[in-house]
């Protein structure tokens, strides 16, 4: 697997700027997942991801999707969002994306309110799939911003008319035990919490608060705290230098050790060899 950043300067966009800015591009076959990401989000960009071999299963803020070959996910920015491989070896052709805007729906969002984050292709796909592998190419091979922009927008249009055309509703979320248990720990997982303390705060008892927790979003709450977690040191690790230490510090772990115990037994790799790959990993086009 091998994820090209694209560069970008701070200053103002000009007159001849594409609609949006592509700001990475990555295939990740179906022999591994070299640098896995769990549970996270990005406020300034976002996220679309093929299926193209395998299935997995997708955490989507508030919603569980599960998704094979030919389906496509969008992680809007500000949602979170995780995945697992439930079956054969999940392989994804993803882009995120900054800088644009869809009828009817916020700024760095595909779906929005309008539609559901999953959509199966069904004859389009191979279409699109070729589109994603022309994008990684040129990423690859150096091509300038300018064009990789470009094709963008034509792979953003091409996903909004799919959309238009096939696109489900979103689900409809009622109050529930699961969602009011998840926003309690979004609020709360870089401080020291149990199940116990969660459920003497919500007033449930813990046995009932987990089962009604795992049925909705499909982990535990100490899974999800961890996820959480975790999924914030990759942020982290991915956009600053800051140490290790600072990093476990700030994402609820007052011990480094442990910190880098728990990160090795969810991702496979240590939080350095994580940092270290993800550099590795990096290789930015012309402008």
């Amino acid at each position: 697997m091998l994820q090209y950043f694209i560069p970008r300067t701070n200053g103002p966009h000009s007159a001849q700027d594409s609609s949006c800015h592509l700001r990475s591009v990555c295939d990740i076959d179906s022999r591994h997942g070299k640098l896995p990401r769990t549970m996270h989000m990005h406020t300034d960009r976002a996220e679309i991801i093929l299926v193209t071999a395998g299935h997995g299963s997708f955490n989507i803020d508030t919603g569980h999707y599960l998704a094979g070959k030919g389906d496509i996910l969008f992680f809007d920015s500000g949602i979170l969002h995780d995945e697992t491989t439930v079956e054969g070896d999940l392989a994804t052709s993803c882009l995120s994306v900054s800088d644009f805007k869809r009828t009817k729906r916020r700024p760095n969002a595909m779906v929005g309110d309008c539609y559901a984050p999953l959509l199966h292709l069904g004859d389009s796909f191979p279409e699109i799939y070729a589109l994603f592998q022309a994008l990684t190419k040129m990423a690859r091979t150096g091509n300038p911003v300018s064009l990789l922009d470009a094709l963008t927008a034509v792979i953003l249009d091409k996903l909004d008319f799919e959309l238009r055309r096939h696109g489900q509703k979103p689900q409809q979320q009622e109050e529930s035990l699961g969602l009011t248990v998840k926003a309690y720990i979004d609020h709360h997982y870089r401080e020291e919490i149990t199940l116990k303390s969660i459920a003497e705060d919500l007033n449930f008892n813990p046995y009932y608060l987990a089962h009604a927790f795992k049925e909705h979003i499909g982990y535990s709450p100490m899974q999800y705290i961890i996820r959480r977690r975790i999924g914030e040191a990759q942020n982290l690790l991915i956009s600053t230098d800051r140490s290790i230490t600072d990093i476990a510090l700030s994402c609820g772990y007052n011990n480094s050790n442990y910190f880098q115990s728990v990160f090795k037994n969810l991702m496979g790799m240590t939080p350095g060899q994580y940092r270290r790959d993800w550099v590795k990993n990096t290789s930015p086009p012309k402008e």
